[in-house]
């Protein structure tokens, strides 16, 4: 039982998007859970966070599957922020040179230009874009909240040229599209990781680096941080103050 447990919560999380890296994460705090092994002694506030997290959603699984009824006490740690590392503009241009196919550019522009998580680059539908208007409505956000992101004339080019000429016709309704349909989050990190490796650039580079810059970015441009914040989605201006001290960092370079 707890093996078919297992395999079913396996199922249910790739049906929902989550990368094959989380999952790993996600099982392994299941089975602890399942085996009722305690691994939160001695940890971080960071990782006590994310064992709340995981369990958090392996409990929803467990609630709205298997129809049980487990309440979890919500538990706070005060997180402490790591130093973000971001690509400069001359990295960002290598990106785009090392891009082979009309939508490899489309998973760079929808990651740095539009600075979409991960999970909203997946998500994200045909019917979701007004390129005669140059907007793009963000209807599934981790924050549950709907945002409307301008795109620049350049991404608005590649994004017309791929559903024009290269992205399948009538395989699914999201842009981003694989061999066999709609792309998983995984396959958009596979992408990113293919064009990299065509790049000189030596820094671990991850889909959530491509947001982190956008956002030091537009704040050396000028960018009021509240615009920054509704831009990315957040919920709060704390998780945008975050990047002020990069743009100081960078500008004394």
């Amino acid at each position: 039982m707890p093996e078919e447990r297992i395999q079913n919560y396996k199922k249910y999380l790739e049906i929902k998007g989550y990368q094959s890296s989380t999952i790993r994460g996600l099982l392994r705090t299941a089975k602890n859970h399942i085996n009722q092994k305690n691994s939160q002694q001695q940890l971080t506030n960071n990782t006590q966070q994310l064992y709340y997290y995981q369990k958090k959603v392996y409990i929803n699984y467990l609630n709205q599957v298997e129809n049980q009824n487990i309440h979890l006490s919500p538990e706070h740690y005060k997180k402490t922020l790591s130093k973000i590392e971001v690509l400069t503009l001359e990295e960002i241009r290598e990106l785009e040179q090392g891009c082979k196919t009309l939508r490899e550019q489309v998973v760079i522009h929808c990651l740095y230009s539009l600075g979409l998580r991960l999970s909203e680059a997946s998500n994200l539908e045909l019917e979701d874009l007004d390129l005669t208007k140059n907007i793009v409505l963000i209807r599934k956000s981790k924050t549950k909240k709907q945002r409307q992101i301008p795109i620049n004339k350049k991404t608005q080019q590649i994004i017309t040229h791929y559903i024009n000429q290269e992205r399948p016709i009538n395989k699914g309704r999201k842009l981003l599209q694989g061999l066999k349909g709609d792309l998983i989050p995984d396959g958009i990190y596979q992408n990113l990781k293919r064009i990299v490796k065509r790049t000189t650039i030596k820094k671990r580079i991850y889909p959530h680096l491509l947001r982190h810059s956008i956002a030091s970015h537009l704040l050396q441009r000028g960018m009021d941080i509240e615009q920054i914040g509704k831009y990315l989605g957040h919920t709060s201006i704390e998780s945008t103050q975050r990047y002020t001290h990069l743009a100081e960092i960078n500008r004394n370079e």
